[in-house]
């Protein structure tokens, strides 16, 4: 169990911001043109309205539009002119920058270290970025590192850490300055399961002590495990936000799902394959459910009649001809 330091901690919690939305996203719009000038609308019309105190999740397919948006949420891409506004606990990230910049903390998919720079020196150098106080950057640092689970590699240079550990110095870069809100951009992609459970409890623990989190995943399981709410784009645009589990229980239907150790087998007629598994709409659960393990016997390899998985939700609201959501609620 990770246990961030108490004086951590309790700056996380210390905020004299009034309650408001963590994230407020406007009807937010990026148009690229190519160089015959056609436009392409990578982020149009997104609208999101994040709480504070939660762990959300953005997901979508590669493509869909989520580093552009999270790229404007930074201030790193300037969105059109017609977008209605995007802010940090209330500070425009146009007109108010520094303080917005100051709130947030963003975790690249991409990662990036400083390879000729010790592992020390790029967490000073970062802290000094952020404004952290001379004489608190040291505690900072230590307290970063302790909970990540890189403290014996306070002086090693960056290039010599390993993927993971190069991966969890680029989470201690954001959150030395102790942001109110945290980006995660796919932050367990391509490492192995011990270092992806260390990060889900790192999450978990930040937000316990107050830091609101946006994360974004193709595992769709972590999204499971870990977010309170979440919004779906795709192509740009909204197709679904909402609770998690409210949006389950919507493509809920009478459901029997099941995994089979041999895919190429002969069906029963109904059963349709959905990502991994396969479903079968019943109309008497028993009786199906005895037709489903009499015809595939020792070849199942799961079974089950619960709500809808979010892989489920997610190819079908990421299929051609899904309808996008006016976007907007607050989940």
């Amino acid at each position: 169990m990770l246990h961030l330091n108490h004086r951590f901690n309790s700056k996380f919690i210390q905020s004299t911001v009034i309650q408001m939305p963590a994230l407020e996203v406007k009807c937010a719009f990026k148009t690229y043109r190519s160089h015959n000038r056609q436009a392409f609308k990578a982020v149009d019309g997104v609208s999101l309205s994040i709480q504070r105190g939660q762990i959300y999740g953005l997901l979508g397919p590669n493509g869909a539009g989520k580093s552009t948006l999270i790229g404007m949420i930074s201030g790193a891409i300037k969105p059109d002119p017609d977008t209605g506004g995007i802010s940090i606990f209330g500070h425009s990230v146009l007109s108010e920058r520094e303080k917005a910049k100051n709130l947030l903390g963003v975790v690249p998919q991409e990662v990036v270290v400083e390879p000729a720079f010790s592992v020390e020196e790029v967490l000073y150098y970062f802290s000094g970025m952020y404004g952290v106080p001379v004489r608190e950057r040291g505690p900072r640092i230590k307290h970063a590192l302790e909970a990540l689970g890189l403290a014996d590699k306070l002086k090693e240079k960056a290039r010599f850490l390993s993927g993971g550990m190069k991966r969890r110095l680029m989470i201690a870069k954001a959150i030395l300055h102790q942001p109110k809100l945290l980006i995660l951009d796919e932050p367990t992609a391509g490492v192995d399961v011990e270092l992806r459970q260390r990060i889900w409890e790192l999450v978990r623990e930040l937000n316990r002590a107050g830091t609101t989190i946006i994360f974004t995943t193709h595992y769709l399981e972590e999204a499971e495990q870990l977010c309170e709410a979440m919004t779906v784009i795709n192509k740009g645009k909204v197709i679904k936000q909402g609770r998690v589990r409210e949006i389950q229980q919507e493509f809920s239907q009478n459901l029997i799902s099941f995994e089979l150790f041999d895919r190429q087998v002969p069906h029963l007629e109904g059963v349709r394959a959905v990502g991994t598994e396969y479903e079968f709409v019943y109309t008497d659960l028993a009786e199906d459910m005895t037709r489903i393990l009499a015809h595939y016997g020792n070849n199942l390899k799961t079974i089950h009649n619960e709500s809808a998985s979010l892989e489920k939700v997610f190819l079908e609201l990421t299929k051609e001809g899904a309808i996008p959501q006016a976007s907007g609620g607050t989940p």
